[in-house]
């Protein structure tokens, strides 16, 4: 049997990563920005009447409100597990209502300091919600559901990243346990469906697959050179190229094991340039 490995849940944070999104978004929506004023002028000549652009752009203030809104969104996002589906969907529908009656108010301002207030809440109010609401919809919804998945995703590639591994293997002999530290083993090798641990002078049959073992070891140190085999890469004496794309590797008890091209990369890259070798 192997020793039982606790793990212990550190929530990961994406600040870095989604405030570089943020500003990407920043200028993906001042591009639509620039193509929607486009389009309306385009409009403009097509139906023969005047293009005012300082309307035009008014009528895009939508587009401005993302960002801080998104940024705020972000920073109530950073502390949620995203338990429950209702939780969810509250972290979409929220930032679409304030979106919704926080947009005529802000359009309105503008409408008196530059347009003389030509524009009032209402029209703004049912403009958005007869031509923009599907936008506030996708841009919410992508966002929140986006971060869920990549939260989800980052806190499991770093519990997996910082379990502990082992350190010792319990191996059972008939009535006898033998207790194995893992920095002694030289290598280990397949023998379906049991495997063969290797250490300097013996080697033990344990009741477990090269995957499962292989699973709860240190990536960095034991280093898959076949199909069938692992071996300790800090009980590596040297390698051989074969010119053919595979290795021969010495090990420290002096076998012989045959490094396989579909591995050689992998190996060479986490070998590492604290060890002596024979090229």
């Amino acid at each position: 049997m192997v020793n039982t490995i606790v793990n212990n849940y550190v929530s990961p944070k994406l600040s870095e990563d989604i405030g570089k999104l943020l500003i990407v978004l920043s200028g993906i929506f001042l591009c639509i920005v620039g193509l929607t004023i486009f389009q309306d002028f385009l409009e403009s000549k097509r139906n023969g009447y005047h293009f005012y652009f300082n309307e035009s752009i008014l009528f895009k203030t939508i587009w401005f409100l993302f960002i801080p809104i998104l940024a705020i969104l972000h920073k109530k996002l950073e502390n949620e597990t995203f338990e429950s589906f209702r939780k969810t969907l509250i972290f979409i529908v929220t930032p679409i209502v304030v979106h919704l009656f926080i947009l005529p108010f802000v359009a309105v301002v503008f409408s008196v300091l530059f347009y003389e207030g030509r524009y009032d809440l209402y029209k703004f109010f049912s403009y958005t919600l007869a031509n923009d609401l599907y936008k506030l919809v996708i841009v919410y919804s992508s966002f929140v559901l986006g971060y869920k998945y990549f939260t989800t995703l980052t806190r499991n590639t770093y519990i997996e990243e910082t379990k502990p591994k082992l350190s010792t293997i319990i191996i059972n002999n008939g009535r006898e346990n033998v207790v194995v530290n893992v920095k002694d083993i030289i290598q280990i090798t397949s023998a379906t469906p049991y495997i063969f641990i290797h250490l300097e002078n013996k080697r033990h049959l344990h009741s477990e697959t090269l995957k499962s073992i292989c699973g709860q070891l240190d990536s960095n140190v034991f280093v898959r050179v076949h199909k069938s085999s692992v071996v300790n890469i800090s009980k590596v004496s040297s390698f051989k190229s074969r010119l053919n794309g595979d290795y021969d590797l010495q090990l420290a008890n002096g076998d012989l094991v045959r490094l396989s091209r579909t591995y050689a990369t992998d190996f060479k890259n986490r070998f590492g340039t604290g060890h002596q070798v024979n090229l």
